[in-house]
């Protein structure tokens, strides 16, 4: 979700590099924990959208930011929710919405690692799937409250979490936060909910019409910070195809398919992998034919508990599998870019 950490020797493209030489985070005028954090995360030097976008939300504007994947949107407000919060204060100031719960978990673990340098700092995650009244205890004290639209919604419902002090509200993968028939009447009552004074953040890796119209409800003109309107590709991100043959009996195209990919993995060096599938049963079957051939992989869907769910994601970031196949549960999450990254339709 944030930036990659800068490794010596690694190439940067212009994505990611601030054009016109080198500049750090202390040219932001963030607080001094925040740039502590900053850097023991291995935040070094701002990306293009952090050296625009961090500046404009400090100052309170409403913000649209519309960046590639990959280029360090989450980082942005992060450290602008980091930097606005008041540590005296027990009570929620920052609420962000994600539209999965492992983006929500990701998004928390960001917040966490860049705010370790703030002693006292409370922030939690808030999912279908875990126990309420673990919720009720930790919004007792929880400066910057992070979690799906549906959990979020209940809580405010119940009464556990008080939006009275919330000032900021972010939106992140606003465009699948908005779209038609998804969450969008959740986020429209959570919004209610929020005191009318409040600066809000919309981040997206893309700009339909759609989320255009939507937005004009919520925002007080908005400031617009788009890096990349027309080409939402990464640069230098290398693709690879195979033609598949068309079988009538549905299991040769996925034997077939599942040979491909395991020539793709062996000609081509990768770390890890994701692949994503359309059935669950299919991406399971995947995981355990690619773990035979010994390419360790995990299965995540809708279908597991949530408790499954981290666990093949935690799985993942300990690098004990090098394969997680998954339905479109995580098809906007964000993985850093020492991935291999693969499309493999599963029929």
């Amino acid at each position: 979700m944030a930036a990659p950490m800068e490794a010596a020797g690694r190439f940067r493209t212009r994505d990611v590099l601030l054009p016109g030489g080198p500049s750090d985070f202390g040219s932001l005028l963030l607080s001094p924990p925040v740039l502590a954090g900053l850097e023991a995360a291995g935040f070094h030097r701002p990306s293009p959208v952090q050296l625009k976008a961090i500046p404009l939300g400090r100052c309170g504007l409403d913000l649209i930011v519309q960046a590639k994947s990959g280029t360090g949107k989450t980082c942005v407000f992060a450290t602008i929710a980091l930097d606005a919060v008041l540590l005296d204060s027990p009570a929620t100031q920052i609420l962000i919405l994600a539209p999965t719960r492992e983006i929500a978990v990701q998004i928390h673990a960001v917040i966490t690692t860049i705010g370790i340098k703030m002693e006292g700092l409370e922030c939690h995650v808030f999912i279908g799937g875990t126990p309420l009244s673990q919720d009720r205890s930790r919004l007792k004290k929880c400066h910057i409250a992070v979690g799906s639209p549906g959990r979020i919604k209940q809580l405010i419902e119940l009464e556990y979490l008080s939006t009275a002090s919330v000032r900021l509200l972010v939106l992140d993968e606003a465009d699948k936060l908005l779209e038609e028939g998804s969450f969008q009447e959740q986020v429209n009552w959570i919004y209610s909910s929020l005191p009318v004074n409040k600066q809000m953040l919309a981040v997206s890796a893309t700009y339909p019409e759609s989320l255009a119209a939507a937005l004009t409800r919520y925002m007080r003109e908005p400031t617009f910070v788009r890096l990349n309107p027309t080409d939402p590709s990464l640069l230098g991100l290398k693709q690879y195809y195979k033609i598949v043959n068309s079988h009538p009996l549905p299991h040769k195209t996925f034997e077939e398919k599942t040979q491909h990919l395991q020539e793709l993995f062996s000609k081509i060096p990768f770390n890890q992998a994701l692949v994503f599938s359309n059935l669950h049963s299919r991406a399971q079957h995947l995981a355990e034919i690619l773990t035979s051939r010994g390419f360790p992989a995990e299965c995540i869907s809708g279908n597991m508990n949530q408790s499954q769910r981290l666990d093949a994601m935690a799985k993942l970031k300990q690098f004990h599998c090098r394969v997680l196949i998954s339905t479109d549960l995580v098809s906007c999450y964000c993985f850093q870019t020492s991935f291999l990254q693969i499309l493999l339709q599963i029929y």
